[in-house]
């Protein structure tokens, strides 16, 4: 079902292509481990029936990273040890872009209850950076708000009984300090991603080949399946056909809504890039 949806919406997108900007389409799974994030991220990226059924991106929640140090038999901190290293291993030459949609490890030393003093350090960012650049296309820190799981790096007002004001907590100035310190240039890998005239063929070449994702097996994706304990195996090389629902036959909407207009600086930053009518 999320391949057929996802090319329903590419197929939707470019049917109304001159009323609206095509969004990437990203999905996003909580990790569960090796093979199966790979196997699943295959599926998800790879071409059943056209490209359209294809996500653009792959997303992982991870929270795997627990510690502040991930010691060798020299006792050195070494990436080698870490959970990610796995992670890399397992994408090094995944097709489309891997982000981190979820990280941060709110268990073991990087623990915090009300009032929220210490928690995590956020080590895991530089990790990504110095070790994950040519594997890793994003990732975003979970979150925001305070809530009930205690991942919050804020107390948004109202969490609190009489909390008229937000409260950034130990764990927001941590994260704060680690995008600080490592921050990412606009000129990298040679190429000023600011630039009007940067093309991506001005990057240098990755290490690794990237080639399409292959759909898995039927023995592949049978056994994942009954390994989940799912109540009934899916066939994963067929897609159910789009349906015929057309939005004029709801409250007779039209099917290519004209989408909002750009403030003018964001219009030229994306025409730099893009060719814009």
């Amino acid at each position: 079902c999320v391949k057929a949806l996802t090319r329903d919406i590419h197929r939707f997108q470019a049917d109304c292509k001159n009323n609206m900007r095509r969004v990437p389409l990203i999905y996003s799974d909580m990790d569960m481990g090796s093979p199966t994030r790979v196997h699943i991220a295959n599926y998800l990226s790879c071409e059943l029936e056209s490209p359209d059924d294809a996500v653009d991106a792959y997303g992982l929640n991870v929270y795997s990273w627990c510690d502040s140090e991930y010691l060798d038999e020299s006792g050195e901190n070494n990436f080698g040890y870490s959970p990610y290293k796995a992670i890399k291993d397992d994408f090094d030459k995944f097709a489309k872009p891997l982000i981190f949609s979820e990280f941060g490890c709110n268990t073991g030393e990087f623990e915090t209850a009300c009032p929220y003093k210490k928690g995590r350090n956020w080590v895991d960012v530089p990790a990504m950076l110095d070790h994950m650049g040519e594997v890793l296309s994003g990732a975003v820190a979970f979150e925001f708000s305070m809530e009930k799981n205690q991942y919050g790096l804020v107390l948004t007002p109202g969490f609190l009984k009489g909390q008229k004001k937000a409260e950034l907590l130990d764990n927001y100035f941590a994260l704060q300090k680690q995008y600080r310190s490592n921050n990412v240039s606009t000129k990298w890998d040679g190429i000023d991603v600011a630039s009007c005239s940067a093309v991506p063929s001005d990057v240098a070449s990755l290490s690794y080949s990237h080639p399409k994702s292959v759909c898995p097996s039927k023995d592949i994706w049978q056994d994942l399946q009954e390994k989940r304990g799912v109540d009934k195996v899916g066939d994963w090389d067929v897609l159910p056909p789009t349906p015929d629902a057309p939005l004029s036959a709801v409250n007779n909407q039209t099917e290519c809504i004209e989408t909002s207009k750009v403030s003018s600086s964001v219009y030229a930053s994306t025409c730099c890039h893009v060719t814009c009518s």
